[in-house]
């Protein structure tokens, strides 16, 4: 198992991610909250594309690392789950009035 502490070993990572959420109207919300950091990364070691359809966000990593993957990946999916939590807010303040 020695190959597996070669820095090399694995030379990229890649994945999909499809995100279904409750209507069109939140997945565009949830997309606009989040845009903004696709635009504005710094790191030459990922890249992110999102594409949306319907009330599904599909999300795909890619990162020339396990680390950078790893950070991307817990960076979109804390501020999509924030993104929600707000909306969700929001609904229950509006409810409750």
């Amino acid at each position: 198992m020695e190959h597996i502490n070669d820095p090399k070993f694995l030379e990229g990572v890649e994945t999909e991610l499809e995100i279904e959420f409750d209507n069109p109207r939140e997945t565009e919300i949830v997309l606009g909250s989040i845009k903004q950091e696709i635009n504005g990364s710094p790191s030459g070691r990922t890249s992110v594309s999102i594409d949306i359809h319907d009330n599904t966000l599909k999300i795909i990593i890619n990162a020339k690392d396990t680390a950078s993957f790893r950070a991307s990946l817990n960076s979109y999916l804390r501020w999509i789950k924030l993104s929600k939590e707000v909306i969700n807010l929001k609904s229950e303040y509006f409810n409750h009035q």
